[in-house]
């Protein structure tokens, strides 16, 4: 487990790569479960994930490749993903509204909007950490980056609901980041927005 990153004594975590591209990948060990945020993509990764003592319970954060690669290559016990990650893989648990599981630990899985991509979710530990996968980023239009008005202001009015100080944003240089500091990024952008225009394209 040393390629393993340690936030506190029960969350781990697994750098992203760029090549192959592959998303952070979070490891929670709970009371009588594991748990994985994400399960990444390329063999890099899923060696990592296929020597686990047991096998763990997985939340898809997103659809992308880069996010769930491994899936159909990783042995799980249980999956949770929002809904167009459902249409991706035809099974696994559809989370529509916030889910509270307790196992020896106090674990939230939660739809989030998102300009990124639709269904989104997010997990929150201990009312501490919160991953929240590509969440926070943009989409892409005509070679631009580009955020949705709407589901900009919808992302910053639930990223306030949570508990947790600490936000987990995959890709990042910063894994760990303050969550004040994530939401006056995104209220910065937000700001840049045009009457009667839909998208966001920040400077």
């Amino acid at each position: 487990m040393s390629d393993w990153l340690s936030l506190d004594s029960g969350i781990r975590y697994l750098k992203s790569t760029a090549d192959p591209l592959s998303a952070d990948i979070g490891l929670i060990r709970g009371k009588d479960h594991l748990w994985l945020f994400d399960v990444g993509a390329g063999a890099q990764a899923l060696e990592r994930l296929q020597v686990l003592p047991q096998k763990p319970c997985v939340v898809l954060s997103h659809f992308h490749p880069d996010h769930m690669g491994n899936l159909d290559k990783l042995d799980w016990e249980a999956l949770y993903l929002g809904r167009y990650t459902f249409q991706k893989t035809g099974f696994g648990t559809v989370v529509r509204k916030p889910m509270t599981i307790s196992d020896g630990i106090q674990l939230t899985i939660f739809p989030i909007p998102s300009s990124h991509a639709k269904g989104s979710l997010g997990l929150e530990v201990n009312e501490t950490y919160a991953f929240l996968g590509d969440t926070v980023y943009s989409s892409e239009k005509q070679g631009r980056t580009v955020y949705n008005a709407t589901l900009l202001k919808d992302t910053i009015a639930s990223l306030r609901t949570l508990r947790a100080p600490y936000f987990l944003l995959s890709h990042a240089e910063l894994f760990v980041q303050k969550k004040e500091e994530v939401l006056a990024m995104l209220e910065g952008i937000y700001a840049q927005r045009k009457p009667a225009c839909p998208d966001i394209f920040p400077k």
